[in-house]
């Protein structure tokens, strides 16, 4: 299986209003990770102080940054043909999508959720925020709140499930398995 393990870090929590201030993305391969990909991105206005005191991504970070839609291709690209992953995967996936709509790209892959592929493969933690599931997991520390550190820690989850359960064992927990994966244009 190909998967794209993605984090976003936005300026709130609304995909219509809000906008993308960083991606990161690990590309895997099974179990082996073959790339990874990382950038801020202007959002076109202010962060404000609490996603700042958050992510420590402040408005200067971000001034020279590119806008989503001059990295859109690029992401889309990585993303096309995979299965999306993510920590929280509506959160993300719902910015995505409106982000590449915005960018004339339609998009709606295979998708699985590592927050509740977690509760059932490692049941009985007390938490599965990303940070106590790495911890409860004894994987290595990860920069909070920065996409791409929470995209390899995510991606981290995803090897120690398929490890456990086999690809088999995640297929059954992954959305919308049989979209399409014919990039569209809309014109």
């Amino acid at each position: 299986m190909r998967f794209a393990i993605v984090d976003l870090e936005t300026t709130g929590g609304q995909p219509k209003n809000d906008r993308i201030i960083e991606i990161g993305i690990v590309l895997m391969d099974g179990t082996e990770i073959v790339q990874t990909y990382e950038s801020l991105v202007y959002p076109g206005r202010f962060i404000p102080p609490f996603v700042q005191s958050l992510t420590g991504i402040h408005s200067e970070m971000v001034e020279s940054a590119p806008p989503f839609m001059d990295v859109a291709e690029t992401v889309y690209e990585l993303l096309e043909g995979r299965i999306f992953v993510a920590h929280n995967a509506p959160f993300d996936f719902g910015f995505l999508k409106v982000e590449l709509a915005r960018a004339c790209c339609k998009w709606d892959p295979p998708r699985l959720c590592t927050v509740k592929l977690a509760r059932k493969v490692f049941p009985g933690f007390p938490s599965y925020s990303l940070h106590s599931l790495t911890q409860s997991l004894g994987c290595s520390d990860f920069k909070h709140h920065r996409a791409l550190g929470d995209a390899i820690a995510a991606a981290e989850i995803l090897k120690l499930a398929i490890n456990k359960v086999g690809e088999n064992g995640i297929t059954k927990e992954i959305k919308n398995l049989s979209a399409s994966k014919v990039r569209t244009y809309i014109s």
